[in-house]
């Protein structure tokens, strides 16, 4: 609790205050190549603006903690990058500007413009503390010669989680593969890939809303899905989800593996790889209602922000305008503000027929209208991820008794979010 207080207390002040309105500071985590085209492409903004734009370095090793003591120095900047954890912890704490005043006006940002969910977990008891920017999608890379050599037909848009499991275990040991499907990203078998299935069914998610969480839930199409997964582990067609897989996206490259689950920046390795195969990227399955995760990173403010208005403007023409340029340069995510993604898609759509592919898959996921969460943004989450990896990754991998392990991780993850 005295950290906590520290904390809240040395960070409400702001270096915002101190330079001419005509001048908004920001900070990102980003790549110096990356940085170096963002602070290229605000050029045309402060020409149009008269807005001056002013980088403040910052390394991206160990970002959260520099973030942090730059908060209770006193010399935070106008706008940072910041995740959403961060950015509900900051809030929670006071020290974050509400933009909930300029997202009314629609005006530099049309709020209805956002990938459907991507805001929801932005809000903190109705009020909001950042604008999301870069999102992350997920899904599954093809190897599409050992699905052909298979007789499979490629997934595509709107496969089913049938389709999934009966190609995992068609496509087991073709080519040496150890397993038809790896998850390079434990998000596929977590509780919140598990409760897309669920959703998907028609069911319902671990929880209502995306923040304020006090209580979960486990629909019975968790445990179906659960019990899918731990039958297609136990049977060596799928990765299980205690398996250490982060070579993987170099084994996929590489042609040993036909299906990999996981994220949109992983082209850039196939891109650069230049595998000897076709490949593809398709979104997560369904069962019956097209439900994708929604994932973003996003910028915040200080609470003694004393330029509003112009960093309103600069943030917005981050969305709508700097990214469009960045990514086209070097497409690794889309932008969460649908408008701002253009230059993504058409960088991915540049560098041949797999990215290609992938465009199409990512911009689907972007527009599906239903969402789930990839993860928990409580100051639990940490505890509640510790109780994954004892008690749910065993039974999703058909050690224990899957239907009492998926009880027992709810029970306990509930026990965490209201404090007992």
């Amino acid at each position: 609790m005295a950290a906590a207080a520290l904390f809240a207390t040395t960070g409400c002040s702001s270096s915002s205050g101190s330079h001419a309105a005509s001048t908004v500071t920001w900070m990102s985590w980003e790549t110096t190549q990356t940085n170096t085209a963002m602070d290229a492409a605000f050029t045309a903004f402060t020409k149009t603006s008269g807005i001056t734009m002013k980088r403040q370095e910052a390394p991206n090793a160990d970002y959260a903690q520099k973030l942090a003591s730059l908060i209770m120095s006193k010399k935070v900047p106008d706008f940072f990058w910041c995740s959403n954890v961060e950015e509900q912890t900051l809030a929670a704490q006071g020290l974050l500007y509400d933009w909930s005043a300029y997202a009314k006006k629609n005006q530099g940002l049309d709020m209805g413009k956002f990938s459907p969910g991507s805001l929801d977990s932005w809000y903190a008891k109705g009020k909001l503390y950042g604008i999301p920017t870069l999102a992350n999608t997920y899904g599954v890379f093809y190897n599409k010669k050992l699905f052909d050599a298979a007789g499979l037909k490629v997934p595509a848009v709107g496969w089913t989680y049938d389709e999934m499991f009966s190609d995992a275990a068609r496509l087991t040991g073709r080519n040496g593969a150890k397993e038809g499907m790896v998850a390079q990203w434990a998000l596929l078998q977590s509780p919140f890939g598990l409760a897309q299935y669920a959703v998907s069914a028609g069911g319902q998610p671990l929880a209502p809303t995306a923040t304020g969480v006090t209580h979960v839930t486990a629909d019975p199409k968790v445990v179906e899905a659960a019990q899918r997964y731990a039958a297609a582990v136990k049977a060596g067609q799928i990765s299980s989800p205690e398996a250490n897989t982060l070579n993987s996206s170099s084994a996929f490259a590489n042609g040993s593996i036909p299906m990999m689950f996981g994220g949109q920046w992983l082209a850039q390795t196939m891109v650069t790889s230049k595998p000897s195969f076709d490949w593809g990227f398709v979104p997560m399955p369904q069962v019956k209602e097209d439900v994708q995760p929604t994932e973003t990173n996003g910028v915040c403010s200080p609470s003694t922000l004393g330029n509003p208005d112009q960093v309103w403007k600069a943030m917005s023409y981050l969305d709508t305008t700097v990214f469009n340029v960045t990514m086209r340069k070097v497409p690794v995510a889309p932008v969460a503000y649908l408008p701002g993604s253009t230059g993504y898609f058409d960088g991915l759509v540049g560098q041949g027929d797999g990215p290609r592919i992938m465009a199409a898959s990512v911009k689907s996921e972007l527009n599906a209208p239903k969402k789930v969460q990839t993860g928990f943004m409580e100051t639990w989450s940490t505890k509640a991820q510790n109780v994954v990896t004892a008690v749910w990754n065993p039974a999703v991998a058909g050690k224990t008794d899957t239907a009492a392990g998926v009880a027992r991780t709810i029970q306990q993850i509930n026990a965490l979010a209201s404090g007992s």
